[in-house]
């Protein structure tokens, strides 16, 4: 029998980075830094008003873990938490460990009085999707922005991908640009002016996604 999830404390955050490790190879925009996971692992057990993280113990090591961060929401005048670093081992996914990890975030979230959990996940993920969804979240029809503030980042940076056109299915490559056009060679995609458009239907710039 799968044991209940516990809050974590800093005797768990090696084992936390271990399978911060595993999620963010698996993730199209992270690159796993395991002095900044463990950085930043302390900080939320070391001051416990910014969040929380679960984790599941099985055979004697934590074989899953989830975060809740926590912010406020002016819209609902209330507490709210954003839902981070789900991860569940390999050999025990599939398992009910997940789900048992993200019920007892929402029963916390819920008992503490905060109004709505967010997550993030990839685009192309479709089986996160499905397992977030069978646990009641909804897609929103907000788009994510980003703006990094420290060139000590670990985030892989998106214009350095190829993108594609959402009409035609073009594929704009930064290795090729667009010479048509006078892009040089090797210009990423964020570099190449708004008032570029697509070579082969001409629909603009923001009618492009990430490509991967």
């Amino acid at each position: 029998m799968i044991p209940e999830p516990r809050t974590a404390t800093e005797r768990d955050v090696t084992r936390c980075t271990e399978l911060l490790e595993i999620l963010f190879s698996q993730e199209q925009e992270f690159t796993a830094d395991g002095a900044a996971q463990s950085r930043a692992l302390n900080m939320i057990i070391d001051n416990p008003e910014l969040g929380r993280i679960f984790v599941i113990d099985i055979d004697g090591a934590i074989q899953g873990m989830v975060a809740l961060l926590f912010t406020v929401s002016t819209f609902l005048g209330r507490k709210v938490a954003l839902l981070e670093d789900m991860v569940v081992a390999p050999a025990w996914r599939s398992k009910g460990v997940g789900t048992l990890l993200i019920n007892h975030a929402v029963d916390f979230a819920r008992r503490e009085g905060f109004g709505r959990i967010t997550l993030l996940t990839d685009r192309d993920n479709e089986t996160g999707q499905k397992f977030y969804r069978a646990q009641g979240f909804a897609m929103s029809e907000m788009v994510v922005f980003r703006k990094l503030l420290d060139d000590g980042t670990t985030l892989n940076k998106c214009e350095s991908d190829t993108w594609m056109c959402r009409e035609c299915g073009y594929l704009y490559d930064p290795a090729e640009g667009d010479p048509e056009s006078r892009i040089k060679e090797g210009t990423p995609f964020v570099e190449v002016s708004g008032q570029w458009s697509c070579p082969v239907c001409f629909a603009s710039k923001a009618d492009f996604d990430p490509f991967s």
